[in-house]
């Protein structure tokens, strides 16, 4: 299983329009929840993996743009 049910604890926002813009990381929670390391980390991975993603693409669609 990828994803649970119900809303978001933790939402990475990977800004893929301008790559100047730097990722967040969002934590959505009413009450205090602990968020183990191994996860976490997993997670940042995750999003770390998405921003070099994003960055590649719009370097091939504006060359010269992203460094």
């Amino acid at each position: 299983m990828t994803h649970r049910p119900g809303p978001a604890l933790l939402v990475g926002f990977v800004p893929d329009e301008d790559p100047a813009l730097e990722p967040t990381v969002h934590i959505h929670s009413h009450d205090e929840h602990v968020v183990p390391y191994d996860i976490m980390r997993w997670f940042v991975e995750q999003v770390t993996e998405q921003v070099e993603r994003c960055r590649a693409a719009y370097a091939q669609e504006n060359p010269g743009t992203v460094e």
